[in-house]
């Protein structure tokens, strides 16, 4: 009998950034289930709006939602209307892996980490019995669920080794567009104390330089992609990877087809990092340099890297013609107005080609996350919205973790930057007056590569 399963997406269908760009996590699930289960035993779609339409009009068997934290309200107002319906539901993403005691009371299970084997575990159990059995669901690694109204959360999971072993990603189920991305890791070898990438994949780990090429090529044949964003926290951590990467896309006769970007560390940059990243056709960078302010940077990013790291890193890209683009945030605890001025005057004085301006966020599973919580400003009860990165919108409600500043300073500070980002803007494009428009979407294109690192 075939099973029918919808998985909700969950975003803020007002923002651009949140719908531009499928959600490959949920295509990586379907391959998972696809490849074990085939497609006599489970049809999938993929949802992110109009979620009550949808569900009467497909009449699913079981749903699926994933959410991070500042959409979580969303996840739970999606789970409850799934159990109108009557619908098991399973809760995935970083924001029930960070804190799986908010599961809700019409959420069933949650999946924490890594979800691919746990998916088809869980479906295993439910084609079997057409429900979730408590007492088998006790034995699978890796979940949370209520069982005589407490909360359960069994052994956690391995992390999927070799990540080879996982299929590529089923894209059929979106739209992909002439620009697009993939991951070739999960998880950074690095440990900033704002990111919750590093937390939620807790390893690092990397496809093979084969395993990669044959998705660039898929990506190539299939959908006749021009620009790949690589999507990972650290894309060069791997600098001999990096090589053979080249090395097989030059015998393949792609090298040059597609244009590339990443994501570096600024203190991994070097002559000869840059000079394959150029070979690769990569023709921009993303970065999160976070603060010129010495005392700020080892608050985020720790004591093994520099301002002068920054500063070299973005010349050498420069020289060789590949355009930087940088990340920062302001608000740390300790953080003082002269140390954000620090990083306001650096940018003017960079050479960035673009660059964009966060405040300090407490995301769950973190270490500001934790700071936060000492200091009662954020709970398991909270509006998940008030975690909202779009400071620029959400200021008057955001959480603030600086012990130095007020929130209407910050909020000056804020738009200082936010200023100093347009005209910044507006020079280059002057600057740069051969440049279409096509060119200028790749680079807002490029603009959404958060810098993490």
């Amino acid at each position: 009998m075939k099973r029918k399963l919808m998985f909700i997406n969950t975003v803020d269908i007002t923002k651009n950034i949140e719908t531009l760009l499928p959600p490959l996590g949920l295509g990586y699930l379907t391959s998972s289930l696809k490849n074990k289960f085939g497609s006599d035993q489970i049809e999938v779609r993929v949802v992110d709006r109009n979620i009550e339409k949808e569900i009467d009009a497909y009449q699913p068997d079981i749903v699926g939602i994933t959410s991070v934290s500042q959409n979580y309200n969303r996840a739970i107002e999606y789970a409850g209307i799934a159990k109108q319906f009557n619908l098991p539901v399973i809760m995935g993403g970083v924001h029930i892996s960070a804190l799986p005691s908010t599961l809700s009371r019409n959420m069933d299970i949650g999946v924490i980490g890594e979800g691919e084997e746990t998916i088809v575990e869980l479906f295993n159990l439910f084609l079997d019995k057409g429900h979730f059995d408590k007492e088998e669901l006790a034995k699978l690694d890796g979940i949370v669920f209520r069982r005589k109204g407490e909360i359960v959360i069994t052994k956690k999971r391995s992390p999927q080794k070799p990540l080879d072993a996982i299929a590529m990603p089923a894209r059929y189920l979106f739209e992909i567009k002439k620009s697009t991305y993939m991951f070739t890791s999960r998880g950074c070898p690095y440990d900033c104390t704002f990111c919750v990438s590093c937390r939620f994949w807790d390893s690092f780990r990397y496809f093979s330089a084969e395993y990669v090429v044959n998705e660039i090529k898929s990506l190539i044949d299939e959908y006749d992609v021009k620009y790949i964003s690589f999507w990972d926290d650290l894309f060069v951590a791997n600098r001999k990877r990096l090589k053979k990467i080249i090395e097989l896309l030059e015998k393949d006769g792609i090298l040059g087809k597609v244009i590339f970007n990443c994501n570096v560390r600024s203190n991994l940059v070097d002559e000869e990092l840059v000079l394959l990243l150029k070979k690769l056709n990569v023709k921009s960078i993303g970065m999160g340099l976070e603060s010129a302010s010495p005392k700020t940077l080892d608050y985020l990013k720790g004591d093994n890297i520099s301002i002068k790291d920054h500063v070299n890193a973005i010349t050498v890209l420069r020289k060789h013609g590949i355009r930087p683009h940088a990340s920062f945030i302001i608000g740390s605890p300790q953080e003082d107005e002269d140390d954000i001025l620090q990083t306001l005057s650096f940018i003017k004085e960079s050479q960035l080609n673009s660059f964009d301006i966060y405040v300090l966020t407490p995301l769950p599973g973190t270490p500001v996350w934790d700071y936060a919580k000492s200091r009662g400003l954020v709970n398991e009860n909270m509006d998940w919205e008030t975690l909202n990165v779009n400071f620029g919108v959400t200021h008057d409600k955001a959480i603030i973790v600086s012990e130095k500043l007020t929130r209407e300073q910050i909020y000056k500070m804020f738009l200082r930057f936010a200023k100093l980002k347009r005209r910044m803007t507006i020079t280059n494009a002057f600057a740069n007056p051969k440049s279409s428009l096509k060119t200028f979407i790749k680079l807002l294109f490029n603009k959404l590569l958060i810098g993490r690192q």
